[in-house]
C-alpha cells in the first residue's frame, strides 16, 4: 500500500511557510496574483514643457493668438507681425520683422479664423486681414481691444462707452454710453462709468467691465445692453479683465496692486473671490483649461474653469508680455528681444536645447 498521508502534510506545511514569509508558492506569477504586482506604481509616460521657439532678432513682441495648434501670429515693435503654420518650428514676417526699421508697435490680435483676423497699431489704428497674410489699415481704434463675432460685426471697449461695427473695422459708432445710477457710501449716484474689457462667449450673450461694481451685459449681440451693479466691498474694485466659458459663468481679474480673480455662475449677478494669483490677462482653451501671468515670472492656471488655480514660478529670460492658449495642451507666450516659448506635451524621455520643465495641467475639468 501507497502512503500519502506524509506527502500531503509536507505540503501544507510549505504552504503555511511560504504564506508567513510573504513568497510565492510553487508556478505563481507574484505580478498576476499577489498585491505586490498591483502596487507597483506607473511610471509617467509624457511630460509638459516649455520649450524656446525665438524670433531670431532682437524685436519686443507684444501680443501672440493661434487659432489652433499650428497656425499663429505674434505682433510686435517696428511694426512687425510675424507668422506661422507649423506651431512656431519656423517664422515668416508679414510686415516688419527688423529691428532697424521705423514703425509703431503693433499688439491685440484677434482672429475668427486662419483668414481673418484684425491688430491694432500704435494706439489708434485697426489694421485688418482677409486672407490671413496681407494687411491693410482700415480704420481708427483705441487701447482695449476689441471682441469680433463675424467678419463684419465687432464691439471696442473704450472711455465712457461700447462701440460697435458692421463694416469691418472702417466705422465705429457708440452702441451704448456707460451711465449708471447707483449708491456710494450710502448716498445715490447717478455716474458715466467707464468701459475696458468686454467678451462674448456666444453671438448673443456678452459682458462688458471696467468701473468698480459694474457688469455690463447684452442678450440679443449687443443691441442692448443693461447693468448690473454689485455690492460696496473694501479694496479696488475696478475690474480689468472678463472672460466666460459659457453664458452664464464667467472668470474676471479685480484690482490693479493686488488683483485677484472673481467668478460667478449666474450670469455675473454675483462674484465670489477665488484664491490666486491673478495676472495681466485671462485666456481660456476651453470650459475648463485657462491661464494668466503676472510679472517677475508667476505663471497660474486652472483646470476647473476657475474654480481653484495653482501658480509656478518661471524662468523665461524675459517678460511675458501676452500669451495664447488655442488647445488645454498646447500654449505660447512671448516677449522682449524676440522671446517665443511653446508650451506642449511631449514623451517622459525628450530633451532639447533650453527645454523647462512645465506643469502637466488636467484636460478633464478636475
Amino acid at each position: 500500500m501507497t502512503m500519502t498521508t506524509p506527502r500531503r502534510n509536507h505540503c501544507a506545511t510549505a504552504t503555511l511557510l511560504a504564506l508567513v514569509a510573504g513568497l510565492p508558492l510553487l508556478g505563481q506569477n507574484p505580478a498576476a496574483g499577489t498585491d505586490t504586482g498591483a502596487a507597483q506604481v506607473a511610471q509617467p509616460k509624457y511630460k509638459a514643457i516649455w520649450e524656446p521657439i525665438n524670433y531670431k532678432q532682437d524685436l519686443a513682441l507684444n501680443d501672440v493668438f493661434f487659432v489652433d495648434d499650428q497656425v499663429g501670429w505674434v505682433g510686435g515693435d517696428k511694426g512687425t507681425i510675424l507668422f506661422t503654420k507649423d506651431g512656431g518650428d519656423t517664422w515668416v514676417p508679414q510686415l516688419g520683422g527688423d529691428p532697424g526699421a521705423v514703425g509703431s508697435s503693433i499688439s491685440d490680435l484677434f482672429f475668427l479664423d486662419a483668414k481673418t483676423g484684425w491688430a491694432r497699431q500704435h494706439y489708434d489704428t485697426m489694421l485688418r486681414t482677409s486672407n490671413g497674410q496681407d494687411w491693410q489699415e482700415i480704420g481708427a481704434v483705441r487701447e482695449n481691444g476689441f471682441d469680433f463675432l463675424s467678419p463684419t460685426r465687432g464691439f471696442h471697449p473704450y472711455g465712457g462707452a461700447i462701440r460697435v461695427t458692421d463694416d469691418g473695422g472702417r466705422n465705429w459708432k457708440e452702441a451704448w454710453p456707460c451711465r449708471v445710477k447707483m449708491e456710494v457710501g450710502g448716498l445715490t449716484r447717478e455716474e458715466n462709468c467707464s468701459i475696458v474689457d468686454l467678451h462674448f462667449p456666444t453671438p448673443r450673450v456678452g459682458y462688458a467691465v471696467g468701473t468698480a461694481r459694474i457688469t455690463a451685459k447684452t442678450e440679443d449681440g449687443g443691441a442692448t445692453w443693461s447693468t448690473l451693479i454689485g455690492p460696496e466691498e473694501q479694496g479696488d474694485q475696478r475690474v480689468w479683465k472678463v472672460h466666460f466659458t459659457s453664458e452664464t459663468s464667467g472668470v474676471q481679474i479685480r484690482g490693479m496692486g493686488d488683483a485677484r480673480f472673481l467668478r460667478t455662475d449666474d450670469g455675473g449677478k454675483t462674484w465670489s473671490g477665488v484664491v490666486g494669483s491673478a495676472g495681466f490677462d485671462l485666456r481660456f482653451a476651453n470650459d475648463n483649461v485657462g491661464w494668466s501671468f503676472r510679472e517677475k515670472g508667476v505663471f497660474s492656471y486652472t483646470s476647473d474653469g476657475g474654480r481653484r488655480w495653482t501658480a509656478r514660478q518661471t524662468k523665461f529670460p524675459a517678460t511675458v508680455k501676452g500669451f495664447s492658449l488655442p488647445r488645454p495642451d498646447r500654449g505660447y507666450v512671448v516677449g522682449d528681444h524676440g522671446m517665443i516659448y511653446r508650451y506642449r506635451v511631449v514623451p517622459i524621455g525628450y530633451t532639447a536645447k533650453g527645454v523647462m520643465d512645465a506643469p502637466m495641467i488636467s484636460t478633464s475639468g478636475k
